[in-house]
């Protein structure tokens, strides 16, 4: 029987993460008929953090104390990642989310889950295909020259499924999921979150595989690696997708008619594509809200 843990950072990111959650609910059966319990790290992120409590609680996951903040030296996602995976040697397999994971498949859980069941031995974890939510209908928005950075080279992070198996474990435990510089003679190479536990693992002949499931990705909202403008124009389109979460039967109503913007015409693409107006379903019960 599964028993499938997973884990997602917030690092003043609540309403991604809120959006997260609320995509996973939409697109997939109640959480226990899964086999997964869902965790919130939190960062003391200093955003308003307000919705995205009231929802967690709504739905029974917790949001717990990281123990970091947001103003540690240096990322702390691999930390937060290796202290989650010790901390559960119970679970049949261990998830990472990334905060700006966007779910818009039916039950793309579960296909990674049946998936990486029916994989041979030798494969040790199972990532998503990498969608986008500003192009939905798009078969893949990963370039050929990014191919190896983000499904080769290592098993990216953002919808990644893991066999809990003592040796995942213990590469989790000396080698951790943290980035790291390696360097040579001749130069500096950044090695990414989890990218030094996929090489390892490769080591010993263990491989990552690709799932047929694809999860959004909205990418880099964490940090401000892209500068102020990128992140203010990510905010609005995130707001977009809450918005169309939170009352799929109301935000566009014939009253916004009048008002084409940019933004109105995405959320008309995006939810006619992820997440048509039905009756919300009660996450506890997979049934409309009453």
């Amino acid at each position: 029987m599964r028993r499938i843990e997973a884990v997602t950072v917030n690092h003043n990111t609540s309403a991604y993460v809120e959006l997260l959650l609320r995509s996973l609910v939409a697109t997939h059966p109640p959480l226990e008929e899964l086999g997964l319990s869902l965790t919130v790290l939190d960062n003391a992120s200093e955003d308003d953090t307000s919705r995205l409590f009231a929802y967690a609680a709504q739905i029974g996951v917790p949001v717990k104390p990281s123990g970091f903040t947001t103003h540690t030296k240096h990322n702390s996602h691999g930390d937060n990642l290796r202290n989650f995976v010790l901390a559960h040697p119970e679970a049949t397999h261990c998830l990472f989310l990334d905060a700006d994971a966007v779910f818009f498949q039916p039950n793309a859980i579960g296909t990674l889950a049946d998936e990486l069941d029916a994989a041979p031995d030798d494969v040790f974890a199972i990532g998503a295909r990498i969608a986008t939510t500003y192009e939905p209908d798009k078969d893949t928005v990963v370039e050929p020259e990014r191919i190896a950075s983000l499904y080769e080279s290592r098993l990216h992070p953002f919808c990644a499924l893991f066999r809990n198996t003592p040796l995942f474990r213990r590469a989790a435990e000396q080698l951790g999921f943290s980035e790291v510089i390696y360097r040579s003679a001749h130069r500096d190479q950044f090695i990414d979150t989890n990218q030094l536990i996929s090489i390892a693992m490769r080591t010993f002949g263990y491989r990552h595989i690709l799932s047929s499931a694809k999860v959004a990705h909205i990418f880099a909202v964490s940090y401000d690696y892209f500068g102020k403008e990128r992140l203010e124009e990510l905010a609005k389109h995130r707001e977009v997708l809450l918005a169309a979460l939170r009352d799929r039967d109301s935000v566009a109503a014939p009253t916004r008619q009048d008002d084409r913007t940019e933004m109105l015409q995405v959320y008309e693409k995006v939810t006619a594509r992820f997440w048509p107006r039905t009756a919300p379903r009660d996450p506890m019960r997979g049934g409309p809200t009453p």
